[in-house]
């Protein structure tokens, strides 16, 4: 089970995407609308507490100029909400479809594929809206737009590994979503989203909220939409090494499990 396997049934991996994206705002009235006011309330909130409440200062961009919270906060949140809903969508994927399993033999992972694909459109959409407000703030983004590119495709690649390997043991053992929920909840606060880990005294939890995956993109985004510059050389082949590793891991551990799925459901 390999991206080969996703190339050789990319028509399955595209009728699986779409309908993933059909069924998301199924009977919602605001539809698509949801992907915008979901972090843009989450936005208002946030920026509330620390700027009113905390009076915290906004991170100033090097060597951008910009010193608006709002902007900083969303130029992390919303990588990060790709990879954490991409996750918790994925890990149900398997189980909510039981019975195409049972009946039809198809790659199994594709049902894990279709999901982070799904979502990378929204994060496209929510991306197109974050370059229009920063470049209202006189941001000038537009010639850093390309590097994100490299960077996301990296965060597929990770957060495909991650979601392959909850999606199937969440199979064997339902704690798996539950556990999940948590551990978001903790990366959430433990990836420079809403802070710059440089305030940070501790040099050692400076670092892991700097160099940890989640962390590592977060600031790599933050380097190129907020700041305006390149990435060192350093994040980057971190950010390689880390993503090959864990999408290798993933899908090691998906296809040693994958071949139980039909008695187990």
């Amino acid at each position: 089970m390999s991206l080969r396997t996703a190339v050789a049934h990319r028509n399955l991996l595209y009728l699986l995407s779409l309908k993933e994206l059909r069924t998301r705002y199924r009977k919602s009235i605001l539809g698509w609308a949801w992907s915008l006011l979901n972090p843009i309330s989450q936005v208002v909130i946030y920026s509330f507490v620390f700027l009113t409440v905390f009076k915290a200062t906004p991170p100033v961009g090097d060597p951008s100029g910009l010193k608006i919270f709002p902007l900083y906060f969303l130029t992390g949140l919303l990588p990060f909400q790709f990879f954490s809903i991409s996750v918790t969508t994925a890990i149900g994927a398997v189980d909510s479809n039981a019975s195409l399993i049972k009946k039809v033999p198809f790659p199994h992972e594709h049902l894990v594929y279709s999901v982070v694909v799904a979502q990378g459109v929204t994060f496209l959409i929510e991306l197109a809206v974050l370059v229009v407000a920063l470049l209202l703030f006189g941001s000038m983004v537009l010639p850093w737009i390309p590097l994100m590119i490299p960077l996301m495709a990296l965060m597929a690649l990770f957060t495909t590994g991650v979601a392959l390997a909850l999606a199937a043991m969440n199979v064997f053992f339902n704690d798996v979503n539950y556990l999940w929920g948590i551990v978001a909840q903790v990366l959430f606060f433990a990836t420079p989203i809403i802070y710059d880990p440089e305030v940070i005294d501790n040099s050692v939890v400076q670092a892991v909220t700097n160099w940890g995956p989640t962390g590592s993109f977060i600031r790599a985004s933050h380097n190129i939409l907020y700041d305006n510059r390149f990435p060192s050389a350093e994040r980057w082949l971190h950010l390689v090494v880390v993503s090959v590793a864990v999408f290798a891991l993933g899908t090691w551990i998906f296809g040693k499990l994958s071949p139980r799925f039909a008695e187990e459901l």
